[in-house]
Order: C-alpha cells, then structure tokens, then sequence
C-alpha cells in the first residue's frame, strides 16, 4: 500500500534518527560533496526507512530564489512535440543545453486552462515556442517577470529573440521553382490562425494570420512567385496540422484543379510528404509531372522516394540557442541562424536523372544567408 502524505517523515525526524543536525540531512540530498560517503548513504538509507522524499523543491525555491530548471511554453498539444520531427529536434537541443548546464527542463502547453499551471510553474525562466500573436498566454508568461525567450514567432520589445529569415528562405525555394519554368503553384500550409479552419484561403485572411511562422513562408512564396513580370497562378490551401494527411487533403483539392499546378511549396516537409503521396496515386511523375517543395528538411526529406526538395535549418541549434540567450549568457537580442536550399529530386529532373544513372544521390545544397 503507498504511504500517504501523513505517513511521509520530516527533515527534523530524520536528523533525530541519525544522530545529525538537520543541515546535514539537507546536504544528503542537495550537497553531498559536504558529506563522507558513509553518513550520507547512512542519512539516505534513514530517510527511506522513514518515508521522506527530501526537501520540498517549492521550500528550497523561496529560500534561494533559484528553481534549477527552465521552462519551454508549446503552442500545440503537448504530444504534438514527440510526433513532429522539426519540434523535437529542437527540444532536443534545448535538453542538450539544460543538462550540459545541469538544469531542468519543463514542457509547458498555453491555452485556456493552462493559465495556472504557467503561473504556479517552479521555473527560473521560460522559452515561448511556436506561439501565437496576442495569445493570452503572453500576458501570463510576462506577468511572471522571469527571463523569457521568443522562438520563431513574433518579436517583443527587449526580449531575446531566436530565428530565421523565414521569407528569404520560402522565396528562395519559389525562386527555385521559377526558374525551372514553372507558372502554375500550389501553397499548402499548417495553421495561420488558432480557429480551426482548414480549406482555400485567401491573402486577407494570409495577412491576419496569428501565427507568424506561416505567414512568413506563405509570403516569402507569393514574393517570388508574383515577381518578375510573368503571368503566374497560385492556389492556397490552410491546414489543421502539419501532417502528411493534412498534406494529402491539400493535395487532393490542388489535382483536382483543371489546370492543375505544375508545383507545390509546402511550409513543412511533412505536408509536402503527404503531397507527394497523392500525387503518386494519381500516376503523376514527379518532379516531371509535379515539382514539390518541403521546408524543415527533417529525417524523412532525405528518405522518401524522390528525396525532398527542402530548406534546412539548424533546430537543434537554434534550441541550444535559446537556453543561451535565457540565460543571458552570449549574444545579441535578435539572433537570426542561417537556412540553407537543399536542391533534391522532387524538383530537379536533373538530379533525378542524376540518381537514376549512379543509384547515388547527393543534395546539392545552396545556403541562404540570413538578410
């Protein structure tokens, strides 16, 4: 039977039992250096015998003001970290950065009903990933007065600020697709806004959008693909998820077109994995039929069959990154990290070529540096 909190020992009933003051207990648990080997491990062995679980981590904030661990505030469902590759690559990096530094490390999910547990949080400082524009979360977040970092979202006055340029990296990938000779596009891209829409959308509703990652690669898009004088269209379609069915369904509405596109640029891989998929099924040749363009470059980009034309971006860094500048340790209040176009198969029929002739591919990588 689990004891119950009545049944748990105290600091004091410990000390009483070994023999020690209660400063020696607390240094079993918090600075065993302090100790010899034997009186700690004697000092713990007395402490489960008598069911105390060590100083109370809320005590041990408000006597030293410190917690020992980090937050990072998620706009997405917590699982949603674990499914999609791009967010946990960067949560990678952002653990990396805690245990080299032996902190802790909290996932935090905003929304309603998660107010309290943000504002109760025993954190020295939080991360704000993925976050929508003017979310109530913010405010929570701010009205704590711990050190905050935005990551890939909007800017706040004297915040510190982790990102890429995400326009000039789409409008590099559309730059691409131009110059291939493609006039005909197709835009499928996770949420703009938290409402739950998912459908054709147009650029009113493009330039309201929330959350400032879309919109960004949405119009870094459009600005290649409505510049340089020749006739163009473009269809946009909006996501619940970026997920490979989200991209299927996208897929679905663009081949359905008559004309179809000639090219689909996608926000993440993931969609444009999904894209792939159906057109696949539809007997469509890809790029020859259709070019598809990803951005993330995650683990699947380099797998899939045609290999995905992407853009990369250091994720793990960029989590590395954001505990650095938490901690006010180095570097600038903006902090912009570079992105690179990885030509690939799925728009290149000469890498494809390429491929098909030596069995080996390797990405042809141009960088694109921030500006």
């Amino acid at each position: 039977m689990r004891p119950s909190l009545k049944d748990r020992g105290t600091l004091t009933d410990v000390a009483k039992a070994v023999g020690v003051s209660v400063a020696s207990v607390s240094y079993a648990f918090s600075r065993p250096e302090l100790l010899s080997t034997k009186l700690r491990e004697k000092i713990l062995a007395t402490a489960r015998s008598l069911n105390y679980p060590g100083p109370n981590p809320a005590a041990r904030m408000l006597r030293t003001g410190f917690a020992g661990s980090i937050a990072v505030v998620y706009a997405s469902p917590l699982y949603h970290v674990f499914q999609d590759p791009a967010a946990a690559a960067f949560l990678s990096g952002v653990a990396e950065a805690c245990s080299e530094r032996r902190l802790g490390l909290l996932l935090l999910q905003c929304g309603a009903g998660y107010e309290s547990i943000i504002r109760s949080a025993a954190v020295d400082g939080l991360i704000i990933y993925t976050m929508p524009k003017h979310a109530a979360t913010i405010q929570t977040v701010m009205d704590r007065g711990l050190p905050m970092v935005v990551v890939d979202q909007f800017l706040l006055p004297n915040v510190p600020f982790i990102g890429i340029e995400e326009r000039a990296a789409a409008r590099a990938c559309a730059q691409h697709a131009r110059d291939l000779g493609h006039r005909r596009f197709g835009i499928v891209t996770f949420p703009l806004h938290s409402d739950g829409y998912s459908g054709p959308i147009d650029k009113k509703r493009l330039e309201k959008a929330c959350f400032e990652v879309a919109r960004r690669r949405m119009q870094g898009y459009l600005g290649a693909i409505e510049s340089g004088g020749t006739k163009t269209s473009v269809n946009m379609w909006e996501c619940l998820r970026s997920s490979e069915e989200d991209g299927r369904t996208a897929a679905e509405y663009f081949l359905a077109k008559k004309p179809r596109p000639t090219a689909i640029l996608a926000t993440s891989d993931r969609l444009a994995l999904g894209v792939m998929e159906v057109a696949r099924s539809y007997q469509l040749r890809i790029p020859e039929d259709l070019a598809v363009v990803g951005f993330d470059d995650i683990p699947a980009a380099r797998m899939s069959a045609p290999q995905l034309t992407t853009v990369g971006q250091p994720f793990e860094e960029k989590g590395r990154a954001a505990v650095a500048a938490l901690l006010k340790e180095k570097g600038p209040l903006r902090t912009i990290l570079p992105t690179s176009l990885i030509v690939r198969q799925s728009s290149d029929p000469a890498a494809l070529r390429g491929c098909l002739k030596s069995h080996s591919c390797p990405s042809k990588a141009v960088e694109q540096k921030a500006g």
